[in-house]
């Protein structure tokens, strides 16, 4: 069956997982009913991507979104759908015949794939992960107040394997989608491996939104995480048991590293965090497992990670910047000279974590 994909990223993503799970290129060609070159042609793209350097200025490629025949009709299939739930398909189509529609059949059974609600879902039974199999991310908002400071709120980024317990966390003013990935970057150096799969919950950083029961995951995220050939897996809204193993650690790193310590700044912190990792968080005895974390993962799940690409991915933020008649660009309240022969240009700034990038026009 070939699986609902709702934007390039996703499909991608769903092709070079099958691929690393054994398909052959005739297998995924005619598994998506697409031509082998193509096949070929993206998988070479991505083993490119992991062995000699991703870009972020290569996918600058604007996306064409195409009107349909439907989207007039929009409100009217809703409206049809929610007064008569189970109507089918065709049903719906005469419908829409009848005020004007005159596109296919094909398209409108699409869309109320979309509409159609959920199916029940099943209750969640509590299970314990194989080495390697999945990691599980989340955030937690605090109010430090810092001896050479105000009150500030800092965000608690934690990811654990789900086998050994293994964590790393870091703490950072910023909750945005460059955070997210440049945390998970380090995480995986940190554990110098990739779990298969993640779990997280749906902030839209990741899960842009639910339609049908299912997650529509962040185009970028995807080509971000297919990068590192971990599948994401979103939990399911309103039920927060299913991500136990995550929930939980907060309440060790508010109990065991935040109470009862001052911290000067939020470098103190982090550094604080680190040390944190290393003397307590690898080496306490965890409650279910009865092993430190960090002996388990020496012992079973370290070897069972995936590897890292050889080259990240790139994690930069890109913007286009004019300059002014000073001769400089403007990012995030600071000011950069350039060359003055680039006054009153567009240039683009391609900016990471400690350093900003300007190209010129005919660099970008």
């Amino acid at each position: 069956m070939i699986p609902f994909v709702r934007n390039r990223e996703e499909f991608e993503q769903h092709l070079v997982a099958l691929h690393k799970d054994g398909w052959s290129i005739r297998g995924l060609a005619r598994h998506f009913s697409i031509g082998r070159n193509t096949v070929r042609k993206i998988l070479r793209k991505h083993d490119d991507q992991r062995d000699n350097g991703h870009d972020i200025l290569h996918e600058t490629k604007k996306k064409v979104i195409r009107p349909s025949k439907l989207d007039p009709f929009a409100g009217q299939i809703k409206e049809i759908f929610e007064e008569y739930p189970g109507l089918s398909g065709q049903r719906v189509f005469e419908k829409l015949q009848n005020n004007g529609y005159d596109g296919g059949i094909s398209i409108l059974r699409e869309r109320l794939r979309i509409l159609r609600p959920s199916p029940k879902k099943t209750p969640i039974v509590r299970f314990e992960t194989e080495p390697g199999l999945q990691g599980q991310m989340d955030w937690s908002p605090y109010t430090i107040k810092f001896t050479h400071s105000e009150k500030i709120l800092i965000n608690c980024f934690s990811y654990i394997l789900g086998f050994s317990r293994r964590q790393y966390i870091d703490f950072t003013p910023r909750r945005d989608f460059y955070t997210l990935i440049r945390r998970h970057q380090d995480v995986f150096n940190h554990f110098d491996g990739v779990p298969q799969h993640c779990l997280y919950d749906s902030e839209k950083t990741v899960v842009l939104r639910w339609e049908a029961g299912q997650p529509v995951f962040n185009p970028s995220y995807s080509a971000f995480i297919t990068h590192y050939h971990c599948r994401p897996i979103a939990c399911q809204r309103g039920r927060p048991e299913t991500k136990g193993k995550i929930e939980k650690p907060f309440q060790y790193i508010e109990n065991n590293l935040l109470a009862g310590r001052k911290f000067r700044d939020l470098d103190d912190l982090k550094a604080c965090a680190r040390w944190w990792l290393q003397e307590k968080s690898d080496l306490h005895v965890h409650d279910t497992t009865g092993r430190p974390p960090l002996e388990l993962f020496l012992e079973k799940e370290q070897d069972a990670l995936q590897p890292l690409p050889r080259h990240p991915y790139d994690c930069a933020e890109v913007y286009l910047r004019v300059c002014d008649l000073e001769g400089y660009i403007e990012f995030e309240t600071n000011r950069y000279p350039v060359p003055y022969e680039y006054v009153a240009d567009i240039l683009t700034l391609k900016a990471t974590e400690h350093e900003i990038i300007v190209y010129s026009a005919e660099l970008a």
